[in-house]
């Protein structure tokens, strides 16, 4: 694989996420392009020989919905799906969000003379990072304190898209190694003049051309304001919002797992003498869900919500089982919406997750939980 091309590859998605930033994306046209964009687009206008570079913005824009097999000349790095274009409804598209978010910020590949906004985009995601890393250092001495901070934070930022200082202190007063402060950083404030909305399924919501949309049309790309999941915001004074990464990383990954985590409760609640514990993040999140059943088993999960199977079995490799956090079967369970996007979806992780032992299983999550009441029927009957 050409590094070089790669490389501009990396260039134009950064350029494009400072571009379509989400407080400065519908000022168009916008010039001078941003400094990586600008380069990137220099490098395609040589390379392209099948068809003609546009000459205007429009053109360009239009060019970047289409998919990119059908036009971009370089090397297209084997995480990003081709069949996808970098841009939809003036916006980075799914795939290049998760591309700019998985494998440019998640990985540290940013370049370092990345420009003031684009390294405001990755402080978001590296502001939650080091609180990981602060309640990680804490779980050396004090794990119990720390595990039930963790899951305070995270299912605070998942369930409170919005919030208000008065919440904040509400919740995070007598927390330990979680300040007030450390939270608040992760939103962002609300303007009193303007309308607010947000998603059950996806979160915060966005207007475009008099619509709702949402972060991930994927997950969840029906929002009429008449529909159950699809909430306004009342406005309180010192509303704030999560801001785009952290909700990007940290809000939308974790609805699936709280919704498993819920159903799961409900099954304890109902024989708890079967299955006798559900816990949401052991050990700081080193997976999802721990469940202890009666005749001693442990099961770990961890949840995966990706559009793409062949981006995910990338990802995917043995589950951590040391120490407390030892188990005698692993999962991973993807959302069942994938399945009905992609039929194949589990057939194919199993083929390309070379790197994952064969006794992990795949599920959905809704064969998932059919595999846990199967197993707490047997219990019940003794076998």
């Amino acid at each position: 694989m050409d590094n070089s091309e790669i490389i501009i590859f990396d260039l134009l998605i950064v350029g494009l996420a400072e571009f379509f930033r989400p407080d400065t994306q519908y000022q168009l046209p916008k010039y001078p392009y941003p400094d990586f964009l600008h380069r990137a687009s220099n490098t395609l206008a040589l390379k392209m020989t099948a068809i003609p570079y546009p000459r205007t913005l429009e053109g360009f824009l239009a060019l970047l919905e289409k998919p990119l097999q059908t036009w971009y000349p370089l090397v297209i790095p084997k995480e990003f799906d081709s069949e996808y274009g970098l841009i939809y409804d003036r916006a980075l598209s799914e795939e290049a969000s998760q591309y700019f978010y998985e494998q440019l910020l998640k990985r540290a590949q940013l370049p370092e003379f990345a420009s003031v906004k684009v390294q405001q985009i990755a402080l978001e995601n590296f502001q939650f990072l080091r609180l990981l890393d602060k309640l990680q250092q804490a779980n050396e001495k004090d794990a119990e304190r720390a595990q039930q901070e963790y899951v305070l934070l995270r299912q605070f930022l998942i369930t409170n898209s919005y919030t208000t200082l008065e919440q904040l202190r509400n919740t995070f007063s007598q927390t330990r190694y979680v300040s007030i402060d450390d939270v608040g950083e992760l939103y962002e404030d609300c303007k009193e003049n303007e309308s607010y909305w947000c998603c059950d399924r996806c979160g915060p919501l966005i207007k475009k051309h008099g619509h709702l949309r949402g972060i991930k049309p994927s997950v969840c790309n029906d929002h009429r304001k008449n529909l159950s999941h699809v909430r306004r915001i009342s406005w309180k004074q010192g509303l704030r919002r999560l801001k785009f990464g952290i909700h990007w990383r940290v809000c939308l990954p974790g609805i699936p797992e709280i919704h498993l985590f819920e159903a799961l409760k409900k099954l304890h609640k109902q024989q708890p003498e079967h299955l006798c514990e559900v816990q949401l993040w052991p050990g700081i999140d080193r997976y999802d869900l721990q469940l202890r059943f009666g005749d001693g088993s442990v099961w770990a999960v961890d949840i995966k919500d990706y559009r793409n199977p062949y981006d995910l079995a990338l990802q995917l490799k043995p589950i951590f089982g040391e120490g407390y956090l030892r188990y005698d079967e692993s999962f991973y369970v993807i959302p069942s919406h994938r399945l009905h996007q992609r039929q194949d979806y589990i057939e194919i992780l199993r083929e390309e997750a070379t790197g994952l032992p064969k006794s992990t299983h795949l599920f959905s999550d809704t064969v998932f939980e059919e595999r846990v009441s199967t197993k707490i029927m047997h219990l019940s009957k003794g076998k």
